[in-house]
């Protein structure tokens, strides 16, 4: 009897934190997820602004000025892509956020109208 009392009270404490513990491990991996896109960002626009730096402590003549205002204009349009992409990345990094969370109130729902 007592074996059966506390099976009960696991499953349903089980069953009570579930959703609880499937939304910190959302939030969690979302929140590694966007750290990440955060990294990358950061990385492609240092990478881009060194370049730049050494670019322009190269002029010298005419010629080189004009060749470094060029790559200005390339390295903003590389810079203009990586922030449309990130964007794109966030939007769907959200709409799974989303979805998932979804999921896990349609699942919680089901096991309360269970229980």
């Amino acid at each position: 009897m007592y074996n059966d009392l506390m099976k009960t009270f696991t499953e349903q404490s089980e069953q009570f934190f579930s959703p609880a513990i499937k939304f910190n491990q959302l939030v969690a991996k979302n929140i590694e997820q966007l750290a990440q896109i955060q990294l990358d960002a950061t990385e492609n626009f240092t990478k881009t602004s060194v370049e730049q730096l050494k670019t322009a402590s190269e002029v010298k003549d005419v010629k080189s000025f004009i060749d470094f205002n060029a790559s200005q204009l390339t390295a903003m349009n590389k810079l203009s892509q990586q922030m449309i992409d990130d964007g794109q990345k966030l939007t769907q990094l959200g709409n799974e956020f989303k979805e998932h969370l979804e999921a896990i109130s349609k699942d919680s729902v089901k096991a309360t109208a269970k229980a």
